[in-house]
């Protein structure tokens, strides 16, 4: 009975749209209400930011779980099963907890709620249930108007790095995208950032100054410095006014986790200047390597990898992290893209890298897909290497394994959407 009911709530879950009326703080804001406030009992760590933030908040996940705090996390998108968004100690809730959690928000709801809006006030719920000690929230879209900052009372804020991203929606510069996402910047509490591109700092510098930010650290590429990687594992060092040249070890080649990681232990040092946590160094240690994010330069089966990259600045780190992985060895690249991100710029962009000698092109199953064939057309467009196009992601995702078998010595990645990365992994654990 419990497993039809949760399959009747997933399938009602489905139809609601991704939008609704009102900004997403405010429905929130209405929501939170009606179920009593649940967010203020808990300690939450708010993540904003355009790449990165479900890395960061897995690394600060695994550090308090290393420590023995209780943790509710709440991220977005799933990738096979949407009880991923909900975790408890990093599991997903069970069946049955989530059919309680969403029959207690249909009670309370006396508002027109977005998709994100059913879950969000759902983990909430859980999070209060379970006891968690801390409660790691990833916002949806943008910062200012989504629905995790009806949030007042957060312990740390966190921007990871910010790009060109849902321009229709946030602006269509990286300063007017940064007001957005630093809207989480909150009177009385402490935040860290990543500090590359001169406006964003100049953003999050005067936006933390009016919020009444007490302390606002900013983590820059000259921080930490990647001392050591073969393709599995990096070694990187990072330096600033918490960690002196402290070593960390990761267990992927993904580069780009070293500056999410970094975030992260700047953000938990920010916790323990506050006196909210006490770390033990070694603990720290164990916790980052330990940890492990899906659709991330992960591989999945023996040198295939699936990476969830879907703009620019996350196809800039995919293509140097690829580079890290294969060396001089030859690579294919199986892609697909939805079609509000900016696709023709990142295909351009995989098509200069130089990195791969075969291209394989698919249609992914989610309404916002691009179709196939324009996809096809653009690389057509940057390259002549050799282009098959797949009208089955899966079916592409067979032909790219095939050929990398074929080809001696060879990898595989997958790139260009997380829904991509979903839509694969599930076929394999179906088996097919």
């Amino acid at each position: 009975m419990a497993e039809n009911r949760y399959c009747d709530i997933e399938a009602f879950l489905d139809t609601i749209p991704q939008y609704a009326g009102e900004s997403g703080v405010v429905r929130a804001g209405a929501l939170l209400e009606e179920l009593g406030h649940p967010e203020k009992t808990l300690k939450i760590i708010h993540v904003a930011g355009s790449n990165g933030k479900g890395s960061v908040c897995a690394y600060l996940n695994r550090i308090l779980i290393q420590h023995g705090f209780r943790t509710g996390l709440f991220t977005s998108p799933h990738l096979v099963d949407v009880r991923e968004r909900i975790r408890i100690d990093n599991e997903m809730v069970s069946k049955s907890d989530f059919v309680q959690a969403f029959d207690r928000v249909h009670s309370a709801a006396n508002i027109t709620l977005a998709y994100f809006d059913w879950l969000f006030g759902m983990a909430l719920l859980l999070f209060v249930q379970k006891q968690a000690d801390f409660v790691i929230l990833e916002t949806g879209l943008g910062g200012r108007l989504d629905a995790t900052n009806a949030v007042q009372n957060p312990v740390l804020s966190v921007i990871t790095t910010i790009s060109l991203e849902h321009t229709a929606v946030l602006g269509d510069t990286l300063s007017q995208i940064a007001k957005e996402k630093a809207g989480i910047l909150k009177q009385g509490v402490s935040a860290v950032y990543s500090a590359k591109e001169p406006e964003v700092i100049h953003v999050m510098e005067q936006t933390a100054e009016n919020a009444g930010v007490p302390v606002l650290e900013g983590v820059t590429p000259a921080d930490y410095q990647i001392t050591k990687n073969t393709g599995k594992c990096i070694d990187f060092s990072l330096h600033n006014g918490y960690y002196k040249n402290d070593c960390f070890s990761l267990a992927t080649g993904a580069v780009y986790q070293a500056e999410n990681c970094s975030l992260a232990l700047t953000g938990a040092a920010l916790l323990q200047k506050a006196g909210i946590l006490q770390l033990d160094e070694g603990k720290v240690r164990q916790a980052v390597f330990e940890t492990c994010w899906e659709g991330r330069m992960e591989e999945i089966e023996p040198d295939i990898y699936i990476d969830g990259a879907h703009n620019p600045e996350g196809i800039e780190a995919f293509i140097r992290s690829a580079r890290s992985i294969y060396g001089i060895r030859p690579a294919v690249l199986l892609f697909s893209v939805v079609k509000d991100k900016n696709f023709e710029q990142m295909i351009g962009m995989l098509a200069a890298s130089g990195v791969f000698t075969h291209y394989i092109i698919v249609q992914m199953q989610t309404k916002r897909h691009l179709a196939g064939e324009s996809i096809e057309e653009l690389f057509a467009k940057y390259t002549s290497a050799p282009l098959t196009e797949f009208d089955e992601s899966f079916d592409g995702y067979l032909y790219g394994k095939k050929l990398q078998e074929e080809i001696p010595d060879s990898v595989l990645f997958c790139t260009g959407s997380l829904y991509l990365a979903g839509e694969i992994k599930q076929k394999l654990q179906n088996g097919r």
